[in-house]
């Protein structure tokens, strides 16, 4: 067959659900439950003869469509000679519910093509005066080649990149350099990222002008990206960060940065989930990688077993990444995952928690509720507030504790450092991500670029605000230094609880230090503020209002904590999503605060007052 020419195996999952859907067995009213005069036939024969065809479908496609066990149903048909026969429902073909993630990227990459031409036509138009004249001139010649595929164009744009910058060639060859909200994303191309001779892959980019793409969906996983050298672990690099700690603006910087796709272990089904994959472009949401656990099978058997050929084939649709976002231990994502680094994405507390609220309560990352909810429902937000700072405190010690445990290398990040240097804190992520120095012309050009600076690396010249740079508006738009400690300056907390806040952490570092006369309360804190050793949490990090002057002290901010783990023979790993949260199965203020929002909303259809965003 032509490689060229549609067929089933070439459709991505979400289509060919729609294709099963059609497929459907209608199911068998109680009046039908009568002696059969045709011989029994299996239940959704058509569909299920569709997909154990091959053994992609078998093993990746069918178990998206099987009935758990506690709802699917029997049908008892009665036959001729009297017996009787029960027909059980394994599999039920519906639509998914989720778009696949190669689909999006591709729609996303199609969107910024289209925006190109209408970019050149907007700068062309200063010197015309007619706009149609302008919109013809303005081809699509000039914004991208013919005859590719839009993956294609992002791989030969960003190794021209490369190209261009590392080898200055002649001027014969021209490159044109896109805004960075019109560059083109990628998922990790595991060849060309672990390959440095750059003349080999500008062979390769000459190869893959013609090349007839072969869908992801149809390739074994043989990718070794995820790999270490024990070939335990991956080479996943984890964002973790407490919710509402800003992980959006630093995974849309990465993006701009790299141009490769940043992933999510949030199941992307969810409603939070859905609208950063379909309205902010954070197209990675429910990727996770490879299968964790394809180098650790070490027996032959095993590796023909149901299982490892079931994983094996379902991750055969997820492309691979480089950074996958988590909230764990503080919610677990729907998938385990193993990481040989982490970077540790902080926020101070007041404004998290404050932000988190919000989210609890509109269901949206960028709707802010009115003062009227604060002033109504100010128990709960105070019982939330108290509740949610030990959470805060113990998913940070969590990171701290099992990297220096597990000798993983860990890289804390302070979201206030990133609202107030962006530049520095990439140089540092960046450095960290590609084990050598951020510092060289290339990389320096490329966080100058995705930071909206000029293109010239030795350029002074600065934005305002990184709230322009997020895949969304943030609820605070101020910037800078206004932006930090914005809920205490709204007098969000009472004195009470701040105080109760400070002795939570306190008495979570006594805790640590098996000393609970250390800190007894607020008002001993002081004798051992000198004392490193007993710093707690909120000062390590320098988020201590009474200690520290929080958040003035970060007009000139406070040194950015480090914590070195131990020294291991053999690389470290984390593993995530497999243990338990470290919130209680009937917590309040975790996942059930969705059930809270619907009773006070009418189950949402009357939702809580908002505030109009400023444009």
């Amino acid at each position: 067959m032509d490689p060229s020419t549609p067929c089933l195996s070439s459709l991505r999952r979400h289509t060919i659900s729609i294709i099963l859907s059609y497929l459907q067995q209608q199911t068998p009213s109680a009046s039908e439950h009568t002696t059969l005069q045709k011989p029994i036939q299996p239940h959704n024969r058509d569909a299920l003869s569709l997909l154990i065809t091959t053994k992609r479908f078998a093993y990746a496609t069918l178990p998206l469509f099987r009935v758990p066990r506690h709802v699917c149903q029997h049908y008892h048909h009665n036959l001729e000679d009297g017996s009787s026969i029960i027909i059980i429902e394994k599999y039920r073909f519906v639509v998914l519910p989720i778009q696949d993630p190669v689909t999006l990227l591709d729609r996303l990459n199609t969107k910024r093509l289209r925006q190109r031409i209408l970019w050149t036509a907007k700068n062309t138009a200063k010197n015309e005066t007619n706009t149609e004249s302008v919109t013809q001139s303005a081809t699509r010649s000039a914004c991208y080649f013919y005859g590719r595929s839009t993956d294609e164009l992002a791989f030969e744009e960003w190794a021209m990149m490369q190209i261009h910058h590392d080898t200055k060639p002649n001027d014969e060859i021209e490159w044109k350099i896109w805004p960075a909200h019109l560059e083109l994303l990628r998922f990790l191309d595991d060849q060309y990222e672990n390959n440095h001779d750059k003349s080999i892959n500008f062979k390769r980019i000459d190869q893959r002008k013609r090349a007839v793409q072969l869908p992801s969906c149809l390739l074994h996983n043989t990718s070794k990206v995820n790999a270490t050298s024990d070939g335990s672990g991956n080479g996943i690099v984890l964002l973790a960060s407490y919710p509402r700690s800003g992980n959006t603006l630093l995974r849309t910087l990465l993006e701009r940065t790299t141009s490769i796709v940043t992933g999510s272990d949030t199941r992307p089904d969810r409603t939070l989930s859905k609208s950063l994959a379909m309205q902010y472009d954070l197209v990675g949401e429910g990727l996770v990688g490879k299968a964790i656990d394809a180098g650790a099978i070490k027996k032959k058997k095993r590796q023909s077993s149901s299982a490892h050929l079931q994983t094996r084939f379902q991750t055969a649709y997820d492309p691979s990444l480089s950074i996958v976002k988590t909230h764990f231990p503080e919610r677990k994502g729907w998938k385990p995952v193993n990481s040989s680094r982490v970077l540790l994405l902080i926020r101070n507390p007041y404004d998290s928690i404050d932000s988190y609220w919000n989210l609890c309560c509109t269901n949206t990352h960028t709707t802010s509720l009115d003062e009227s909810v604060y002033e109504k429902y100010s128990d709960k937000f105070e019982s939330l507030a108290r509740h949610e700072i030990q959470i805060w405190c113990d998913f940070h010690y969590y990171w701290l504790d099992v990297c220096e445990k597990e000798g993983v290398p860990l890289l804390v990040v302070r979201y206030e450092d990133l609202v107030l240097d962006p530049e520095s804190e990439m140089q540092r992520v960046i450095a960290f991500l590609r084990k050598e120095d951020a510092s060289d012309s290339f990389w320096k050009w490329r966080i100058h670029h995705a930071l909206d600076k000029s293109n010239t690396p030795d350029s002074k010249s600065t934005t305002g605000s990184t709230s322009n740079l997020g895949s969304y508006q943030p609820r605070s738009s101020s910037g800078g230094i206004l932006s930090i400690g914005k809920t205490l300056r709204k007098n969000r907390y009472s004195k009470s609880t701040l105080t109760h806040m400070h002795d939570v952490a306190a008495t979570v570092e006594a805790t640590r230090n098996k000393n609970t006369n250390k800190f007894a309360s607020i008002s001993n804190m002081n004798k051992t503020k000198t004392n490193q050793s007993y710093k707690t949490i909120l000062q390590k990090f320098g988020y201590d209002i009474y200690n520290q002057n929080f958040p003035e002290n970060f007009k000139q901010p406070p040194p950015v904590p480090t914590f070195a783990g131990k020294q291991c023979k053999t690389p470290g790993r984390v593993t995530i999503n497999k243990t338990p949260e470290i919130r209680s199965v009937d917590d309040e203020f975790g996942r059930k605060m969705t059930y809270w929002r619907r009773g006070e909303t009418d189950n949402d259809r009357n939702p809580f007052p908002t505030v109009a965003r400023r444009r």
